[in-house]
């Protein structure tokens, strides 16, 4: 089996599921706020990986924290961002990040256009 799992529940209110997909990329499923007060949790679920998919579907909430945690892995790591909710959609439309993330309509979407590349983006190490 290729999925590897790891869970973390915060106290705060946010839990944090990450999977290790075929192809190296790691898929992050986040469900909750997120604000000040778990954007820690956000961070650390982001600080690894070269292909990242993350999946905002069940997030109601997105502070500009949490903004700056996805644009901060964005230039690291080619990040993809699955959304579905108005109020996180506006969070990235306000701040511009919109324009700066490559955006998905569904994780498999997502995971298909990362497995398919071969090379990193430009300006990116492989």
């Amino acid at each position: 089996m290729y999925d590897l799992f790891r869970t973390i529940d915060e106290p705060s209110g946010l839990t944090v599921t990450t999977i290790m997909r075929p192809g190296g990329v790691r898929v992050v499923t986040l469900v909750g706020d997120i604000d000040a007060a778990t954007v820690e949790a956000l961070d650390d679920a982001l600080a690894t990986g070269d292909r990242l998919v993350v999946d905002l579907t069940r997030v109601a909430f997105l502070s500009c924290a949490g903004v700056r945690s996805l644009l901060q892995a964005n230039d690291r790591a080619v990040v993809t961002v699955v959304l579905a909710g108005h109020s996180v959609t506006r969070s990235l439309e306000v701040t511009g990040a919109d324009r700066l993330l490559e955006i998905h309509p569904s994780v498999a979407a997502a995971v298909s256009e990362l497995t398919d590349r071969v090379a990193p983006r430009p300006g990116r190490e492989a």
